[in-house]
């Protein structure tokens, strides 16, 4: 049989078939045959030459497929990627068989793929149905006319990878430049940041962060959605406002009598009228169908609201707009803010008395508005940036979010595990960067449950797309819009990543996406690229609390960050432990080319990124030969302590600055980078400093820099950051100096009011003299905020630097007028050793151990400091096994007599029976207690 490819045949087109449940609906994910040829067959008896058949599982990208079926090691140790190499020069099949009920006869049977990663065929029954591109939805089919009723039917799947044919240049075979890092100009075929026609995001496909993987395969499930020939589709609603009990809403939803969306086209491709009927005008023929649509609201399994509607429609495609009051709206409302309300809408099609198409969805009422914000404007491209959430105005603390994973296990387990921890963490909003992907409906799903907003990214990311081909292009956009709209924890629609969307190649292409985006959506903000119009993205190398000195004027940072290394013993589990040596040298020329599996786990190994982490390290340990354990450690401290810093910088410039996303919640592989959680889903140093500065209330010391000559008098100012409503008052501030022994130099407590948020409150605590002869040595500054029943609601902890070097008026003056890079100690004076000479003593007990899942707990302990001295930097960990895990506090600062109450979530990866539970500070021994 020939299976020759013919333009009829091409599957892309914008229509997103909505999912239907029960008996409209069959699940075809799960157990399919999978194999692989060395070219396109022409012909599907080849197929029986077909290599290496074996059962898999769909969702799944080729790569964990061959994993999970115990072909190659696990892709992300060592430098196992290198088995996976070939599987983008190969062509994929997928087979399977699945019954269809003699009932699906006389309907349309729509065979709808969520995710197919790049280029596919489809047959049905050894019928070719068309072929498609693109990784973002789709193909869908109607397969009425390929399908057996009442028996068995078989899906054939050819699937090839995006670079087929344009293979990149081996990344390990590609020189070093002049600065040590990878020439990418000598980098040959296909390139993530030039991508041609291949819409896919670069992350995935061989960029920065994922050079030795490039994804392909069937990543979202597959469905057949049975559907009458008169049935509705894509029903939208909106909250237009709330007004005392009652929220105002709007639904529009398509009603299709006798046609079906894959039978529409959106607009031709050529110069064309595009309404210019004859002098018979347009045939609007009446149905005779007596219709009706059942709109009902459900909280939980209860009935809160239904309106039924009369229909009047015409044969065709007919537009159904209606609003809504619906009483007593309880609202939808993001993290720290309120609960996120949702209600369950089904919406069913009534034909002649009987419900005939039936489509549900979660819904939230909220409204989320931007107004200006309160600083200059800079430019003539410029948004409103101020976030109002259902009537009160918010500072947004939010995060960056790449894929969960480079080779696209987009598991529900791994997205609740990350959500979870970014909701715990105090996040807001999650910014779906552009160069990752348009998520998925368990993510959304999930955000919606959780209460965190989303801005989503399209997936262009740094490159110019002259060559995209604006017919697919539109086809994903469309797609997407429809699919995710209904969600309300989606807030803005963004063009992309650090792209000019104004460019010659890039306006077409954004043209695409900003018509669609006010055709299909129309309630929602939208920026063409980030960043851009009020937002920035940066970088820098510097004291952070240059934030707001730098900083203190824009609108909105949309990218800022530090790279940190992931936990020691988790980076133990993925790199050889040979190569665990000389890391004091890592950007030495000669320590590549003898650490190749270290290098190959790198994000961003350039001059750009290591020498500043190594910088910041250098302050917290001594670097010039560390331990991993200790690197490891130091760089998360040392990240931290950046991120803490330019968070409280940056709120304090409220109302100017108004949002924040640092850079990134969690890693899509096992790689050294900016983080707060890794792969593993280990929460580092800086999820926790980050953390403490998106409480609701925070307090910190509004340092002016963390290096100080001895002498200096140094102000001790504090800032409470407030994102609660109410009025807080009779409140006590309390700013405590001590020397590097912990011995008590200055303290002084104040009242303080902190006005109704989001606001920022100041006090004026005087200034602190260091002394004279006070030299290269730490001081340390704990800030705490009481309420009135004397119990701490928020504290920080800072540790300023006193350095002779600053002594030298010339790089004094340097330092404290401009932003400098950041300097390296590297002979001191180190923090974690000047701690460690003054000792205290913890005790730790378990207070609860509840399980959660088969592979999960969640464990409360209290940790007490036993001594006279504080205890610096209390962490409390697990041993013995591997796991993951994240709390609610960790690195702490215990006074004496402390005990500090702290909740740990934990993912058991290899069983529990040799947990043991651990607390230690610098200055205290390790406490164990067995679980």
């Amino acid at each position: 049989m020939n299976v020759g490819l013919v333009k009829s045949q091409d599957l892309w087109q914008p229509w997103y078939i909505q999912a239907r449940t029960d008996a409209q609906h069959i699940d075809l994910s799960g157990k399919w045959e999978l194999s692989y040829m060395d070219k396109q067959v022409t012909d599907l008896k080849d197929l029986a030459k077909k290599k290496d058949a074996f059962e898999t599982t769909v969702p799944n990208s080729i790569q964990w497929s061959l994993y999970k079926a115990g072909k190659f090691p696990h892709p992300y140790y060592n430098k196992n990627a290198d088995f996976y190499k070939f599987t983008d020069e190969k062509v994929w099949y997928y087979k399977k068989r699945f019954n269809l009920p003699l009932t699906a006869k006389g309907n349309y049977n729509f065979l709808c793929f969520d995710g197919a990663d790049y280029f596919t065929r489809i047959w049905v029954n050894q019928k070719l149905v068309g072929v498609h591109e693109g990784m973002f939805g789709g193909p869908n089919a109607d397969i009425s006319d390929f399908v057996n009723y009442g028996s068995e039917n078989e899906i054939i799947v050819e699937l090839r990878a995006g670079n087929w044919g344009n293979k990149a240049t081996d990344f390990d075979k590609i020189p070093l430049d002049s600065n040590n890092a990878k020439d990418m100009s000598k980098r040959k075929g296909y390139d993530p940041w030039n991508s041609g026609r291949i819409i896919k995001p670069w992350t995935i496909s061989g960029g920065l962060g994922g050079e030795s993987f490039f994804s392909m395969g069937i990543w979202q499930g597959i469905r057949l959605e049975i559907v009458p020939k008169v049935h509705i589709e894509r029903p939208f609603l909106v909250t237009k406002s709330v007004t005392g009990n009652v929220a105002k809403l709007h639904l529009s939803t398509e009603l299709f009598v006798n046609n079906n969306s894959l039978r529409q086209t959106l607009h031709p491709w050529k110069n064309a009228q595009l309404r210019h009927p004859n002098e018979k005008g347009m045939g609007f023929i009446p149905s005779k169908e007596d219709l009706k649509l059942d709109v009902a609201f459900y909280s939980g399994n209860q009935k809160v609201f239904t309106r039924l509607i009369s229909v009047d429609a015409y044969e065709g495609r007919n537009w159904i707009e209606e609003d809504i009051d619906l009483p007593a709206p309880r609202l939808w409302n993001p993290t720290g803010l309120g609960n996120p309300n949702l209600y369950q809408v089904k919406v069913s099609l009534i034909r002649s008395g009987k419900v005939v198409d039936k489509i549900a969805f979660d819904f939230g009422i909220r409204v989320i508005e931007r107004i200006a914000s309160a600083g200059p404007r800079t430019g003539d491209r410029f948004e409103n940036w101020q976030f109002v959430v259902n009537g009160k105005k918010i500072f947004v603390k939010g995060m960056n979010f790449v894929p969960q994973d480079v080779l696209l296990d987009a598991s529900e387990k791994r997205y609740r595990w990350t959500l979870t921890a970014a909701k715990k963490m105090g996040v807001q909003l999650v910014r779906i960067w552009g160069g990752g992907l348009i998520e998925t409906d368990i993510f959304y799903k999930l955000c919606n449950e959780l209460g965190i907003m989303v801005w989503q990214d399209f997936p262009i990311g740094n490159q110019d797309t002259p060559d995209y081909p604006q017919d697919i292009w539109e086809a994903q956009v469309v797609h997407n819009i429809c699919r995710i709209r209904n969600n309300p924890s989606l807030v803005i629609w963004c063009g992309g990543n650090e792209f000019n969307a104004y460019s010659l190649g890039n306006a077409a292409t954004m043209g695409i996406w900003e018509r669609n985006i006010k055709t299909f959506d129309g309630s929602r903000m939208f920026v063409r690229t980030t960043p851009d119009g009020g937002s920035i993205h940066t970088y820098p190398d510097m004291d952070p609390s240059w934030y707001r000195r730098s900083y203190g004027k824009e609108a909105w940072i949309s990218e800022t960050g530090m790279h940190s290394m992931p936990e020691a013993s988790l980076f133990r589990e993925v790199v050889d432990q040979k190569e665990f040596v000389n890391l004091g040298t890592m950007w030495d020329k000669k320590f590549g080319p003898s650490h190749p599996e270290f290098i190959h786990h790198f994000t961003e190994y350039k001059p750009s990124r290591v020498p500043r982490m190594l910088s910041r390290a250098s302050h917290i340990d001594d670097m010039s030969d560390p331990t991993l354990e200790s690197i490891s450690e130091a760089t998360q401290i040392g990240a931290g302590e950046f991120y803490q810093v330019l968070s409280e910088k940056v709120q304090g410039s409220y109302p100017v600055t108004t949002g924040i996303m640092p850079w990134v919640f969690r890693r899509h592989w096992t790689a050294i980078a900016i983080q707060m959680m890794d792969w593993f889903g280990q929460a580092g140093a800086p999820y926790y400093f980050l953390k403490r500065t998106y409480e609701p209330t925070h307090i910190a010391l509004d340092i002016e820099r963390l290096i100080w000559a001895p002498g200096e008098s140094m102000s001790l100012d504090v800032q409470i950051t407030n994102s609660l409503f109410a009025i807080n008052q009779g409140y006590k501030a309390t700013v405590t100096v001590y020397d590097d022994s912990f011995k008590q130099l200055s303290k002084k407590t104040l009242p303080v009011n902190i006005a109704g948020g989001p606001s920022v409150n100041r006090g004026s605590f005087g200034s602190f003299a260091i002394p004279a002869d006070y030299k290269d040595k730490y001081l340390f500054i704990l800030t705490e905020l009481r309420d009135k029943a004397g119990k701490v609601v928020s504290s920080a902890y800072y540790y300023p630097r006193c350095l002779t070097k600053m002594e030298d008026k010339t790089f004094h003056d340097q330092y404290v007028n401009e932003p400098i890079p950041w300097i390296t100690l590297d002979k001191g004076p180190w923090l974690k050793p000047t701690v460690a000479k003054t000792n205290t003593t913890l005790s730790l007990k378990v207070k609860h151990n509840e399980v959660v899942a088969e592979d999960e707990s969640e464990i409360t302990m209290l940790v007490k400091n036993e001594g006279t001295t504080p205890a610096f930097m209390t962490k409390i960990d697990i041993s013995g096994v591997k796991r993951a895990f994240y709390a609610s506090d960790n690195y702490v600062w215990l006074q004496p007599g402390e005990t500090k109450e702290i909740t740990m979530t934990v993912n058991w990866r290899e069983g529990k029976d040799k947990a043991v539970l651990t607390a230690h500070a610098w200055n205290a021994k390790v406490v164990n207690v067995k679980l």
